[in-house]
């Protein structure tokens, strides 16, 4: 893994794979690695580019709080360190908002765009959501009781309704060796939870997918809905299964309907 210095911090990333150019934007708290189960599926195609934004992952954890914007300009600061573009990008839940941010502010840097499992602006549930995991995290509650916890808002009955399989789940996702922290955490979702697209995304002139799964309670279609209806000529695409994990759960199905989309011009 390599690293970049963007917008005056360190930022580490990956480049793997062969063909196009393809950024990879991670969620809320998480890190390149959220991406690994996938890679396999997108390489082949596309030279796959993650890293690990402002307070996550082997970078570093500045000061917050952070903005979305803030996270939007490190990611096209690392394009523009790689020397690519303009690329293709997928955004996953708080990646999509940063995408969004890019879309608006940084379209010369992109030429398509998935958001996966996005959302224009936080919702009332969205945020008591956010303000019990925050809180847990605060009060230092188990890593393994947190990752079951979380689980029920981001997978499926089906993922869930085998119990040992899903703490077996759990339990992998521990063995990440760089956990983001709560400062790192703190920052991110205050951004995260203040950001508001919704004004801004008919100005977006790039080709955008709004991938979504009908099971997604997180970040249900409706939000996905919505953010189809204000970018001109964007693509909906609602999976039958899934929910706001389906990149994990549904990962064939999620990454065919990626390289249907991302392939074409």
């Amino acid at each position: 893994m390599a690293t970049a210095r963007v917008n005056a911090i360190r930022l580490h990333y990956q480049v793997e794979g062969s063909g196009p150019p393809l950024l990879l934007i991670s969620g809320l708290g998480q890190n390149s690695s959220a991406w690994a189960p996938m890679l396999p599926l997108l390489r082949g195609q596309f030279t796959c580019i993650t890293f690990d934004s402002r307070g996550t992952g082997r970078g570093d954890v500045p000061p917050g709080p952070y903005t979305i914007d803030q996270m939007g300009d490190d990611a096209a600061e690392l394009i523009e360190h790689l020397k690519t573009g303009p690329v293709r990008a997928v955004g996953w839940s708080l990646g999509g908002s940063v995408l969004q941010s890019m879309l608006i502010r940084h379209r010369q840097r992109l030429s398509r765009a998935v958001l996966l499992s996005a959302f224009p602006c936080y919702t009332q549930l969205q945020h008591h959501w956010l303000d019990c995991l925050l809180a847990l995290q605060r009060g230092g509650v188990d890593p393994l009781a947190m990752g079951v916890l979380r689980m029920a808002w981001v997978f499926t009955p089906r993922w869930l309704s085998s119990h040992d399989a899903a703490v077996a789940n759990a339990q992998a996702a521990l063995k990440d060796p760089y956990p983001t922290g709560i400062e790192g955490l703190e920052a991110q979702a205050h951004g995260l939870r203040r950001y508001d697209s919704r004004r801004d995304l008919p100005s977006v002139s790039t080709p955008t997918m709004v991938l979504v799964g009908a099971e997604d309670i997180l970040t249900p279609v409706e939000q996905s809905a919505e953010i189809a209806r204000l970018i001109p000529h964007a693509t909906l695409r609602v999976m039958p299964r899934g929910g706001h994990g389906m990149a994990l759960e549904y990962m064939s199905d999620t990454a065919r309907a990626i390289l249907d989309y991302l392939g074409t011009e």
